[in-house]
């Protein structure tokens, strides 16, 4: 059973229960290539500098996204040695391994979900985030108990229920419970720190709100820049016969067979999606191989060159990638275009919001870090000091 679908999308307060979750699944598209993300731009962070926020209101914790070379880490990199073992004092409150991995688990397997890998250095700017995420959310939560936050005991019922409920059944949940070692009093408290962690967090933004004026002079400002073109974009089918180089020539002949099949019968006519769910290896031959929309830059070179050079209604020839054999039928093009303020409003006012409280929740969290004691204990967590600050604090050089 997957923990993290028992637990669902709970903030990184559930840190204790999170930690032992798994956070599977994810979306198989061969025909796409890797993508490649850019550096994290994140302030560094001393024992006593400010803490950069966990972005809200998503309760997913925020994740660096490498910018180097792929080299996929194991999954448990970071557990090694004892999961109690501190990491962090948050006002003399230990921060632990075990809450830090939960984070660095749930960040890492989102990059992988889209396609990113990790090296060493990105790994390592990883973990030390995961802390920095870990120690936002103590900040908080210590902020709402100094506050007298209040959580209904109605709503730390439904809490629990809803806890329940995702584990499937009851036999389930108390299996959950044995397995993760925890009590019904563990949950009963985390869910109950949750919940006042995120009402303290509302209660900073409360108030807060994008005008249909400010998102129109935010559109205005920014429309010209290019920021909202949509770009040249291609509806397909597909069908996938897997192979590549290194299979025996037996099975590459008889997967480009099966490809050729299907393009034979596809071009006779025959139903596309049909032929899709008969030949196609892809997941998305559940769907009749639409893969709907989408720009240059997202598939392979030849995939591209003949979904776009292609016209409405046309089959093509089989062609090869690196994951095998494919054949393509173009449904229709949309051409580059503009969308209009009133096409994007709702979602402008509200990402606007969103940035606007995600800056508020920031601005909080580093005044409480600049109030807080906050140690790092594991050399490892910390961020390397600023070249600047390095070479301030580096010995003088011995005079001439």
């Amino acid at each position: 059973m997957a923990r993290q679908a028992i637990l669902g999308p709970l903030s990184v307060s559930m840190l204790p229960l999170l930690a032992l979750l798994g956070c599977g699944g994810s979306r198989d598209d061969a025909s796409r290539t890797p993508a490649t993300a850019e550096p994290s731009s994140s302030a560094a962070m001393s024992s006593s500098a400010p803490v950069p926020a966990p972005a809200p209101p998503s309760p997913a914790p925020q994740t660096v996204s490498p910018p180097g070379a792929p080299a996929q880490v194991r999954a448990g990199a970071l557990r090694g040695g004892d999961a109690q073992k501190p990491l962090a004092t948050v006002n003399g409150k230990p921060i632990v391994t075990e809450q830090v991995f939960a984070v660095y688990r749930m960040s890492k397997e989102m990059l992988l979900r889209r396609g990113r890998m990790l090296n060493e250095e990105d790994d390592k700017a990883l973990r030390v985030q995961s802390l920095e995420v870990v120690i936002a959310e103590e900040l908080l939560y210590q902020a709402a108990s100094a506050n007298r936050v209040p959580v209904s005991d109605a709503d730390l019922e439904a809490g629990v229920k809803q806890i329940k409920a995702r584990a499937g059944s009851e036999e389930a949940y108390k299996k959950f419970l044995a397995e993760s070692k925890l009590s019904e009093a563990d949950v009963k408290r985390e869910v109950g720190r949750n919940l006042q962690t995120e009402a303290y967090r509302k209660s900073l933004v409360a108030g807060t709100g994008v005008s249909e004026d400010q998102a129109k002079k935010f559109y205005e400002a920014n429309v010209q820049k290019g920021m909202f073109d949509v770009p040249e974009q291609v509806h397909v089918q597909y069908i996938l016969v897997k192979a590549n180089e290194k299979d025996p020539e037996s099975v590459r002949i008889d997967a480009r067979k099966r490809a050729e099949d299907a393009a034979k019968r596809a071009a006779a006519g025959e139903d596309f999606a049909a032929l899709a769910k008969q030949y196609s290896q892809d997941p998305t031959a559940e769907r009749g191989g639409d893969i709907g929309f989408f720009p240059r830059g997202v598939m392979f070179p030849k995939f591209e060159e003949l979904a776009f050079n292609g016209k409405p209604g046309e089959v093509t020839p089989v062609f090869e990638t690196p994951t095998g054999f494919n054949v393509v039928k173009i449904l229709e093009k949309s051409p580059e275009s503009t969308r209009s303020f009133d096409e994007v409003k709702s979602a402008l006012m509200l990402d606007m919001g969103r940035l606007m409280e995600q800056d508020i929740v920031r601005a909080k969290i580093q005044e409480l870090a600049a109030g807080a004691t906050i140690a790092i204990l594991d050399a490892a967590y910390a961020r390397p000091a600023p070249p600047v600050a390095a070479a301030a604090n580096a010995a003088p050089p011995p005079k001439p």
